[in-house]
Protein backbone atom coordinates (compact mmCIF):
# COMPACT_ATOMS: atom_id res chain seq x y z
CA UNK A 1 0.00 0.00 0.00
CA UNK A 2 2.84 2.41 0.83
CA UNK A 3 4.51 1.60 -2.48
CA UNK A 4 1.35 2.30 -4.45
CA UNK A 5 0.30 5.46 -2.62
CA UNK A 6 2.59 8.04 -4.37
CA UNK A 7 1.64 6.86 -7.87
CA UNK A 8 -2.02 6.62 -6.89
CA UNK A 9 -1.98 10.16 -5.55
CA UNK A 10 -0.26 11.54 -8.66
CA UNK A 11 -2.62 9.79 -11.09
CA UNK A 12 -5.91 10.19 -9.27
CA UNK A 13 -6.01 13.42 -7.25
CA UNK A 14 -6.02 15.78 -10.26
CA UNK A 15 -9.07 14.01 -11.68
CA UNK A 16 -11.22 14.16 -8.53
CA UNK A 17 -14.14 16.56 -8.78
CA UNK A 18 -15.35 18.91 -6.12
CA UNK A 19 -13.51 20.85 -3.49
CA UNK A 20 -12.85 20.74 0.21
CA UNK A 21 -14.67 18.00 2.08
CA UNK A 22 -16.25 16.47 -1.03
CA UNK A 23 -12.86 15.96 -2.60
CA UNK A 24 -11.43 14.60 0.66
CA UNK A 25 -14.28 12.10 1.00
CA UNK A 26 -13.79 10.89 -2.57
CA UNK A 27 -10.07 10.39 -1.94
CA UNK A 28 -10.74 8.53 1.31
CA UNK A 29 -13.21 6.19 -0.36
CA UNK A 30 -10.75 5.46 -3.14
CA UNK A 31 -8.03 4.66 -0.62
CA UNK A 32 -10.38 2.29 1.18
CA UNK A 33 -11.19 0.46 -2.04
CA UNK A 34 -7.51 0.13 -2.97
CA UNK A 35 -6.67 -0.94 0.56
CA UNK A 36 -9.32 -3.66 0.42
CA UNK A 37 -7.84 -4.96 -2.84
CA UNK A 38 -4.34 -5.05 -1.36
CA UNK A 39 -5.62 -6.90 1.71
CA UNK A 40 -7.54 -9.35 -0.45
CA UNK A 41 -4.36 -10.18 -2.34
CA UNK A 42 -2.40 -10.67 0.87
CA UNK A 43 -5.20 -12.80 2.30
CA UNK A 44 -5.30 -14.98 -0.81
CA UNK A 45 -1.58 -15.62 -0.47
CA UNK A 46 -1.88 -16.58 3.18
CA UNK A 47 -4.85 -18.85 2.49
CA UNK A 48 -2.95 -20.56 -0.33
CA UNK A 49 -0.17 -21.36 2.14
CA UNK A 50 -2.62 -22.84 4.67
CA UNK A 51 -2.71 -26.44 3.33
CA UNK A 52 1.08 -26.60 3.23
CA UNK A 53 1.29 -25.23 6.76
CA UNK A 54 -1.23 -27.79 8.05
CA UNK A 55 0.76 -30.60 6.47
CA UNK A 56 4.03 -29.35 7.97
CA UNK A 57 2.48 -28.98 11.43
CA UNK A 58 1.00 -32.48 11.31
CA UNK A 59 4.37 -33.92 10.33
CA UNK A 60 6.14 -31.96 13.06
CA UNK A 61 3.64 -33.09 15.69
CA UNK A 62 4.17 -36.75 14.80
CA UNK A 63 7.90 -36.22 15.19
CA UNK A 64 7.93 -34.48 18.56
CA UNK A 65 4.80 -35.85 20.25
CA UNK A 66 6.45 -38.87 21.95
CA UNK A 67 9.27 -36.72 23.35
CA UNK A 68 6.91 -33.98 24.51
CA UNK A 69 4.62 -36.40 26.35
CA UNK A 70 7.55 -37.91 28.21
CA UNK A 71 8.95 -34.46 28.95
CA UNK A 72 5.65 -33.27 30.43
CA UNK A 73 5.37 -36.35 32.65
CA UNK A 74 8.88 -35.81 34.00
CA UNK A 75 8.16 -32.11 34.45
CA UNK A 76 5.01 -32.90 36.44
CA UNK A 77 6.96 -35.24 38.73
CA UNK A 78 9.59 -32.59 39.46
CA UNK A 79 6.88 -29.97 40.02
CA UNK A 80 5.04 -32.25 42.45
CA UNK A 81 8.16 -32.84 44.53
CA UNK A 82 9.03 -29.16 44.45
CA UNK A 83 5.52 -28.17 45.48
CA UNK A 84 5.71 -30.50 48.47
CA UNK A 85 9.03 -29.03 49.58
CA UNK A 86 8.00 -25.37 49.39
CA UNK A 87 4.34 -25.71 50.44
CA UNK A 88 4.96 -24.63 54.04
CA UNK A 89 6.89 -21.40 53.37
CA UNK A 90 4.67 -20.56 50.39
CA UNK A 91 1.39 -20.95 52.29
CA UNK A 92 2.79 -18.97 55.20
CA UNK A 93 3.83 -16.13 52.89
CA UNK A 94 0.48 -16.06 51.09
CA UNK A 95 -1.53 -16.04 54.32
CA UNK A 96 0.65 -13.41 55.95
CA UNK A 97 1.35 -11.02 53.07
CA UNK A 98 -1.09 -11.60 50.21
CA UNK A 99 -4.43 -12.71 51.68
CA UNK A 100 -5.04 -9.52 53.76
CA UNK A 101 -4.65 -7.26 50.70
CA UNK A 102 -5.96 -9.50 47.93
CA UNK A 103 -9.71 -8.70 48.34
CA UNK A 104 -9.14 -4.95 48.15
CA UNK A 105 -6.77 -5.25 45.19
CA UNK A 106 -9.22 -7.46 43.27
CA UNK A 107 -12.17 -5.16 44.00
CA UNK A 108 -10.23 -2.06 42.95
CA UNK A 109 -9.04 -3.72 39.74
CA UNK A 110 -12.63 -4.76 39.04
CA UNK A 111 -13.94 -1.23 39.58
CA UNK A 112 -11.23 0.14 37.30
CA UNK A 113 -12.07 -2.05 34.34
CA UNK A 114 -15.83 -2.21 35.02
CA UNK A 115 -16.33 1.54 34.85
CA UNK A 116 -14.32 1.81 31.65
CA UNK A 117 -16.23 -0.98 29.91
CA UNK A 118 -19.59 0.42 31.01
CA UNK A 119 -18.64 3.68 29.29
CA UNK A 120 -17.76 1.67 26.17
CA UNK A 121 -21.17 -0.02 26.23
CA UNK A 122 -22.93 3.33 26.48
CA UNK A 123 -21.02 4.78 23.51
CA UNK A 124 -21.60 1.63 21.48
CA UNK A 125 -25.36 1.63 22.11
CA UNK A 126 -25.59 5.32 21.23
CA UNK A 127 -23.69 4.76 17.98
CA UNK A 128 -25.95 1.89 16.90
CA UNK A 129 -29.04 3.90 17.82
CA UNK A 130 -27.83 6.81 15.68
CA UNK A 131 -27.46 4.53 12.66
CA UNK A 132 -30.97 3.09 13.04
CA UNK A 133 -32.44 6.54 13.61
CA UNK A 134 -30.67 7.93 10.54
CA UNK A 135 -31.97 5.08 8.42
CA UNK A 136 -35.56 5.65 9.56
CA UNK A 137 -35.31 9.39 8.95
CA UNK A 138 -34.75 8.91 5.20
CA UNK A 139 -31.65 11.10 5.22
CA UNK A 140 -29.54 12.26 2.35
CA UNK A 141 -27.08 9.72 1.05
CA UNK A 142 -24.10 11.81 2.17
CA UNK A 143 -25.25 12.06 5.78
CA UNK A 144 -25.98 8.36 6.08
CA UNK A 145 -22.65 7.51 4.51
CA UNK A 146 -20.82 9.73 6.99
CA UNK A 147 -22.78 8.25 9.89
CA UNK A 148 -21.63 4.75 8.97
CA UNK A 149 -18.09 6.01 8.48
CA UNK A 150 -18.11 7.72 11.89
CA UNK A 151 -19.47 4.60 13.54
CA UNK A 152 -16.63 2.54 12.09
CA UNK A 153 -14.13 5.11 13.38
CA UNK A 154 -15.44 5.15 16.97
CA UNK A 155 -12.69 2.99 18.52
CA UNK A 156 -10.03 5.36 17.16
CA UNK A 157 -11.83 8.62 17.90
CA UNK A 158 -9.72 10.00 20.74
CA UNK A 159 -12.22 12.65 21.79
CA UNK A 160 -15.07 10.14 21.88
CA UNK A 161 -13.08 7.49 23.77
CA UNK A 162 -11.82 9.97 26.37
CA UNK A 163 -14.82 9.14 28.55
CA UNK A 164 -13.71 5.51 28.73
CA UNK A 165 -10.07 6.43 29.24
CA UNK A 166 -10.88 8.78 32.12
CA UNK A 167 -12.82 6.04 33.88
CA UNK A 168 -9.71 3.85 33.77
CA UNK A 169 -7.71 6.67 35.39
CA UNK A 170 -10.00 7.21 38.36
CA UNK A 171 -8.76 4.31 40.49
CA UNK A 172 -5.06 4.96 39.87
CA UNK A 173 -4.41 6.60 43.25
CA UNK A 174 -6.27 4.02 45.32
CA UNK A 175 -4.75 1.10 43.45
CA UNK A 176 -1.29 2.63 43.72
CA UNK A 177 -1.63 2.78 47.50
CA UNK A 178 -2.71 -0.87 47.69
CA UNK A 179 0.07 -2.10 45.38
CA UNK A 180 2.88 0.03 46.84
CA UNK A 181 3.74 -2.38 49.72
CA UNK A 182 4.45 -5.06 47.12
CA UNK A 183 6.91 -2.90 45.21
CA UNK A 184 4.69 -2.69 42.15
CA UNK A 185 5.84 0.13 39.85
CA UNK A 186 3.73 -0.59 36.79
CA UNK A 187 0.70 1.57 37.58
CA UNK A 188 0.92 3.54 34.34
CA UNK A 189 1.10 0.30 32.36
CA UNK A 190 -1.91 -1.02 34.26
CA UNK A 191 -3.97 2.06 33.38
CA UNK A 192 -2.84 1.83 29.76
CA UNK A 193 -3.86 -1.84 29.82
CA UNK A 194 -7.38 -0.96 30.96
CA UNK A 195 -7.64 1.76 28.31
CA UNK A 196 -6.36 -0.56 25.60
CA UNK A 197 -8.89 -3.19 26.67
CA UNK A 198 -11.70 -0.65 26.35
CA UNK A 199 -10.57 0.30 22.86
CA UNK A 200 -10.18 -3.33 21.82
CA UNK A 201 -13.65 -4.33 22.99
CA UNK A 202 -15.12 -1.30 21.24
CA UNK A 203 -13.33 -2.30 18.02
CA UNK A 204 -14.56 -5.88 18.37
CA UNK A 205 -18.15 -4.77 18.91
CA UNK A 206 -18.08 -2.30 16.00
CA UNK A 207 -16.66 -4.97 13.68
CA UNK A 208 -19.30 -7.44 14.89
CA UNK A 209 -22.13 -5.00 14.25
CA UNK A 210 -20.93 -4.14 10.75
CA UNK A 211 -20.37 -7.78 9.86
CA UNK A 212 -23.78 -8.92 11.14
CA UNK A 213 -25.49 -5.99 9.44
CA UNK A 214 -23.71 -6.85 6.22
CA UNK A 215 -25.01 -10.42 6.46
CA UNK A 216 -28.65 -9.65 7.22
CA UNK A 217 -29.35 -6.66 4.94
CA UNK A 218 -30.40 -7.50 1.39
CA UNK A 219 -31.43 -5.62 -1.73
CA UNK A 220 -35.08 -6.55 -1.21
CA UNK A 221 -35.46 -4.51 2.00
CA UNK A 222 -36.88 -1.03 2.30
CA UNK A 223 -35.57 1.43 4.87
CA UNK A 224 -38.03 0.53 7.65
CA UNK A 225 -37.33 -3.18 7.26
CA UNK A 226 -33.59 -2.52 7.26
CA UNK A 227 -33.90 -0.46 10.45
CA UNK A 228 -35.84 -3.27 12.15
CA UNK A 229 -33.12 -5.75 11.27
CA UNK A 230 -30.48 -3.39 12.61
CA UNK A 231 -32.40 -3.31 15.90
CA UNK A 232 -32.11 -7.10 16.15
CA UNK A 233 -28.42 -6.90 15.30
CA UNK A 234 -28.04 -4.28 18.04
CA UNK A 235 -29.42 -6.70 20.62
CA UNK A 236 -27.09 -9.49 19.54
CA UNK A 237 -24.06 -7.20 19.60
CA UNK A 238 -24.82 -5.91 23.10
CA UNK A 239 -25.37 -9.45 24.37
CA UNK A 240 -22.05 -10.54 22.90
CA UNK A 241 -20.38 -7.45 24.35
CA UNK A 242 -21.59 -8.39 27.83
CA UNK A 243 -20.12 -11.87 27.44
CA UNK A 244 -16.82 -10.60 26.11
CA UNK A 245 -16.63 -7.93 28.81
CA UNK A 246 -17.06 -10.48 31.59
CA UNK A 247 -14.32 -12.67 30.20
CA UNK A 248 -12.03 -9.69 29.62
CA UNK A 249 -12.54 -8.41 33.16
CA UNK A 250 -11.53 -11.73 34.69
CA UNK A 251 -8.48 -12.03 32.48
CA UNK A 252 -7.49 -8.44 33.29
CA UNK A 253 -7.79 -8.99 37.04
CA UNK A 254 -5.91 -12.29 36.97
CA UNK A 255 -3.15 -10.91 34.79
CA UNK A 256 -2.53 -7.74 36.77
CA UNK A 257 -3.03 -9.54 40.07
CA UNK A 258 -0.12 -11.77 39.10
CA UNK A 259 1.94 -8.75 38.05
CA UNK A 260 1.41 -7.15 41.45
CA UNK A 261 1.91 -10.17 43.71
CA UNK A 262 4.17 -12.67 41.92
CA UNK A 263 7.48 -10.72 42.01
CA UNK A 264 6.89 -9.91 45.67
CA UNK A 265 6.16 -13.53 46.63
CA UNK A 266 9.23 -14.75 44.73
CA UNK A 267 11.43 -12.25 46.55
CA UNK A 268 9.97 -13.24 49.93
CA UNK A 269 10.59 -16.95 49.31
CA UNK A 270 14.06 -16.56 47.84
CA UNK A 271 16.03 -16.87 51.11
CA UNK A 272 14.26 -20.03 52.28
CA UNK A 273 13.23 -21.86 49.10
CA UNK A 274 15.75 -21.12 46.38
CA UNK A 275 18.53 -22.84 48.24
CA UNK A 276 16.62 -26.12 47.77
CA UNK A 277 16.55 -25.84 43.96
CA UNK A 278 19.98 -27.41 43.32
CA UNK A 279 18.58 -30.70 44.66
CA UNK A 280 16.37 -30.88 41.57
CA UNK A 281 19.00 -29.92 38.99
CA UNK A 282 19.88 -33.55 38.30
CA UNK A 283 16.28 -34.49 37.53
CA UNK A 284 15.84 -31.50 35.22
CA UNK A 285 19.12 -32.13 33.39
CA UNK A 286 18.08 -35.77 32.92
CA UNK A 287 15.12 -34.59 30.87
CA UNK A 288 17.58 -33.53 28.17
CA UNK A 289 15.72 -30.35 27.22
CA UNK A 290 17.13 -26.84 27.36
CA UNK A 291 13.57 -25.48 27.41
CA UNK A 292 13.10 -26.60 31.03
CA UNK A 293 14.94 -25.18 34.01
CA UNK A 294 14.58 -25.79 37.72
CA UNK A 295 13.92 -22.12 38.34
CA UNK A 296 11.25 -22.03 35.63
CA UNK A 297 9.37 -24.97 37.16
CA UNK A 298 9.74 -23.36 40.59
CA UNK A 299 8.16 -20.12 39.35
CA UNK A 300 5.37 -22.05 37.61
CA UNK A 301 4.48 -23.79 40.87
CA UNK A 302 4.30 -20.48 42.74
CA UNK A 303 2.33 -18.89 39.91
CA UNK A 304 -0.19 -21.73 39.99
CA UNK A 305 -0.74 -21.37 43.75
CA UNK A 306 -1.11 -17.61 43.45
CA UNK A 307 -3.61 -17.96 40.61
CA UNK A 308 -5.70 -20.29 42.77
CA UNK A 309 -5.84 -17.57 45.43
CA UNK A 310 -6.84 -14.93 42.88
CA UNK A 311 -9.51 -17.20 41.38
CA UNK A 312 -10.99 -17.89 44.81
CA UNK A 313 -11.25 -14.17 45.47
CA UNK A 314 -12.78 -13.60 42.04
CA UNK A 315 -15.46 -16.19 42.80
CA UNK A 316 -16.30 -14.38 46.02
CA UNK A 317 -16.41 -11.02 44.27
CA UNK A 318 -18.21 -12.01 41.07
CA UNK A 319 -20.36 -14.82 42.44
CA UNK A 320 -20.52 -18.35 41.10
CA UNK A 321 -19.62 -17.38 37.52
CA UNK A 322 -16.93 -19.39 35.79
CA UNK A 323 -13.54 -17.79 36.38
CA UNK A 324 -11.47 -20.50 34.77
CA UNK A 325 -10.38 -18.28 31.88
CA UNK A 326 -6.73 -18.38 30.99
CA UNK A 327 -4.33 -15.54 30.40
CA UNK A 328 -2.41 -14.81 27.24
CA UNK A 329 1.17 -15.79 27.95
CA UNK A 330 0.32 -16.72 31.53
CA UNK A 331 -1.46 -20.06 31.51
CA UNK A 332 -1.85 -22.30 34.47
CA UNK A 333 0.90 -24.88 34.61
CA UNK A 334 0.02 -27.86 32.37
CA UNK A 335 0.17 -30.49 35.09
CA UNK A 336 -2.72 -28.75 36.88
CA UNK A 337 -4.97 -28.78 33.82
CA UNK A 338 -5.19 -32.47 33.05
CA UNK A 339 -8.76 -33.39 32.30
CA UNK A 340 -9.88 -29.77 32.24
CA UNK A 341 -12.62 -28.95 29.77
CA UNK A 342 -11.56 -26.70 26.90
CA UNK A 343 -12.59 -23.08 27.23
CA UNK A 344 -14.70 -22.56 24.12
CA UNK A 345 -15.14 -18.86 24.86
CA UNK A 346 -11.60 -18.33 23.67
CA UNK A 347 -12.32 -19.64 20.16
CA UNK A 348 -14.91 -17.18 18.95
CA UNK A 349 -12.90 -14.90 16.74
CA UNK A 350 -10.97 -16.14 13.73
CA UNK A 351 -10.97 -19.31 11.76
CA UNK A 352 -8.60 -21.56 13.64
CA UNK A 353 -6.11 -21.91 10.84
CA UNK A 354 -5.96 -18.23 10.13
CA UNK A 355 -5.46 -17.27 13.75
CA UNK A 356 -2.93 -20.04 14.21
CA UNK A 357 -0.93 -18.65 11.32
CA UNK A 358 -0.71 -15.18 12.83
CA UNK A 359 0.18 -16.74 16.19
CA UNK A 360 2.78 -18.89 14.46
CA UNK A 361 4.40 -15.73 13.08
CA UNK A 362 4.40 -14.24 16.62
CA UNK A 363 2.83 -11.05 15.29
CA UNK A 364 1.95 -8.28 17.75
CA UNK A 365 -1.72 -7.83 18.51
CA UNK A 366 -2.00 -4.76 16.29
CA UNK A 367 0.00 -6.17 13.40
CA UNK A 368 -1.35 -5.36 9.98
CA UNK A 369 -1.45 -9.09 9.25
CA UNK A 370 -4.57 -9.25 11.40
CA UNK A 371 -6.22 -7.16 8.68
CA UNK A 372 -6.62 -10.23 6.48
CA UNK A 373 -10.12 -10.78 7.84
CA UNK A 374 -11.34 -7.44 6.61
CA UNK A 375 -10.64 -8.28 2.98
CA UNK A 376 -10.82 -12.04 3.04
CA UNK A 377 -13.14 -13.66 0.52
CA UNK A 378 -13.72 -16.56 2.92
CA UNK A 379 -16.62 -16.74 5.31
CA UNK A 380 -15.65 -16.33 8.94
CA UNK A 381 -17.06 -15.71 12.38
CA UNK A 382 -18.28 -12.19 12.88
CA UNK A 383 -17.32 -12.22 16.53
CA UNK A 384 -13.76 -11.06 16.18
CA UNK A 385 -11.45 -10.66 19.14
CA UNK A 386 -8.40 -9.60 17.18
CA UNK A 387 -9.88 -7.14 14.70
CA UNK A 388 -7.74 -4.03 14.37
CA UNK A 389 -7.77 -1.30 11.81
CA UNK A 390 -6.31 2.14 11.18
CA UNK A 391 -8.64 3.25 8.40
CA UNK A 392 -12.29 2.51 7.56
CA UNK A 393 -13.10 -1.00 6.40
CA UNK A 394 -16.82 -0.60 6.09
CA UNK A 395 -18.10 2.38 4.07
CA UNK A 396 -21.42 3.14 2.47
CA UNK A 397 -21.58 4.87 -0.90
CA UNK A 398 -24.98 6.04 -2.02
CA UNK A 399 -25.99 6.28 -5.64
CA UNK A 400 -26.69 9.77 -6.90
CA UNK A 401 -30.33 10.72 -6.74
CA UNK A 402 -31.54 7.78 -4.62
CA UNK A 403 -31.22 8.55 -0.95
CA UNK A 404 -31.46 4.95 0.23
CA UNK A 405 -29.57 2.99 -2.40
CA UNK A 406 -26.36 1.98 -0.70
CA UNK A 407 -23.39 0.03 -1.93
CA UNK A 408 -20.85 -1.28 0.53
CA UNK A 409 -17.20 -0.99 -0.36
CA UNK A 410 -16.50 -4.43 0.98
CA UNK A 411 -14.95 -7.64 -0.21
CA UNK A 412 -17.94 -9.83 0.40
CA UNK A 413 -21.31 -8.21 -0.16
CA UNK A 414 -23.43 -5.21 -1.06
CA UNK A 415 -25.95 -3.22 0.94
CA UNK A 416 -28.73 -1.79 -1.17
CA UNK A 417 -32.12 -0.62 0.08
CA UNK A 418 -35.16 0.64 -1.73
CA UNK A 419 -37.00 3.74 -0.52
CA UNK A 420 -39.91 3.00 1.78
CA UNK A 421 -43.21 3.10 -0.16
CA UNK A 422 -45.32 6.10 0.70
Amino acid sequence: MREQLPALRAQTLPGLRGAGRTRAWAWTELLDAVHADVLAGASAGLCAFQPEKDELLASLEKTIRPDVDQLLRQQARVAGRLRTDIRGPLESCLRREVDPQLPRVVQTLLRTVEASLEAVRTLLAQGMDRLSHRLRQSPSGTRLRREVYSFGEMPWDLALMQTCYREAERSRGRLGQLAAPFGFLGMQSLVFGAQDLAQQLMADAVATFLQLADQCLTTALNCDQAAQRLERVRGRVLKKFESDSGLAQRRFIRGWGLCIFLPFVLSQLEPSCKKELPEFEGDVLAMGSQALTTEGIYEDVIRGCLLQRIDQELKKTLGANDVSCTLDGCLEVPWEQEGAAPNLNLVLSFLAGRQAFTDFLCLPAKSSANWILAASPLSCSCFRSEFHRDSPVFLVQLAEGLSHSMETISSHSVWSFQPTPR
